[in-house]
């Protein structure tokens, strides 16, 4: 038995399961296709100034997962700082706390401006109120294994967010490498949570694009390309830190597991609700 008819036994099962079933399927894929907008949103959203310039590009990859080179007269937002304006924004409630913070990091984050401030509107008191308490040793989260701020919510150790807080400037020349943001710990985290979801809903997809009445070419081609770019870019966040290509594998990746991703879901949706080839009679 050729792979074409072992296709063909899959093709047109689709459109022959019960309406009530066809309903929940296009909810979920619907459901689906919109976290995956919303992810592609979030990466944008929380990578878009790694390498210190606006917009989404390969270096703000690099800077995440990789190693960035740059010259040294340019300045590379600390951690920090990226965080504060990205991913960890939305839990800085006072507009004001987050200005003091961000001018605070953006000046270089130093021991002596942690205190500096009108009224006791310092870093340090900004810190308190909108990070110790996840940040704090106390507190017992993962975050704050991963990154401490201080043993409780009313201490900043500046020692232990130093690692955190300082920029990459210098104006002597020459080019410095700037380490992954994403710490082993941080990719450790991201990598658990992703590898165990993420292959299950592009699983589930292409099996139903399988049982599709697309052409079995067509469907032989596409079906196994969203799970294998998950096998490249999964293994483009942990290679990238010791060999720069693979920036471009993982982006590339990333780039194609959506496209084909996409087209999938769109494709299955179409054929599920679209009516049968009626049969003419012969004679």
């Amino acid at each position: 038995m050729t792979d074409a008819d072992r296709q063909d036994r899959w093709r047109g099962l689709l459109p022959a399961i019960p309406a009530g079933a066809r309903v929940m399927l296009t909810a979920f894929l619907l459901i689906i296709g919109t976290g995956y907008i919303v992810a592609v949103a979030n990466i944008f959203h929380e990578h878009q100034q790694a390498d210190g310039k606006p917009g989404l590009s390969i270096d703000d990859v690099r800077a995440v997962y990789g190693r960035l080179t740059v010259a040294r007269d340019e300045v590379i937002p600390s951690r920090m700082l990226t965080m504060v304006r990205g991913a960890m924004r939305e839990y800085i409630d006072d507009e004001e706390d987050f200005e003091i913070l961000e001018t605070w990091l953006k000046n270089g984050g130093s021991e002596a401006g942690l205190n500096e401030g009108p009224r006791r509107k310092t870093p340090r008191r900004a810190l308190m109120r909108n990070c110790m308490r996840c940040h704090a040793q106390s507190s017992g989260t993962d975050i704050s294994k991963e990154a401490p701020f201080g043993p409780d919510e009313f201490e900043v150790d500046y020692q232990l967010i130093s690692p955190f807080v300082a920029s990459t400037s210098e104006s002597s020349g020459g080019f410095v490498e700037v380490p992954p943001q994403y710490t082993i710990p941080r990719l450790v985290l991201v990598s658990h949570i992703h590898m165990l979801s993420i292959p299950m809903f592009t699983l589930v997809v292409a099996m139903l694009f399988t049982m599709t009445r697309w052409p079995p070419s067509l469907r032989g081609l596409l079906t196994p390309i969203p799970m294998l770019a998950l096998v490249f870019d999964f293994s483009g966040w942990w290679l990238a830190r010791f060999a720069d290509p693979f920036v471009y594998i993982l982006a590339g990746a990333g780039g194609l597991f959506g496209m084909v991703f996409g087209l999938q879901i769109v494709a299955v949706l179409i054929d599920m609700w679209r009516p049968a080839p009626v049969s003419r009679p012969t004679g």
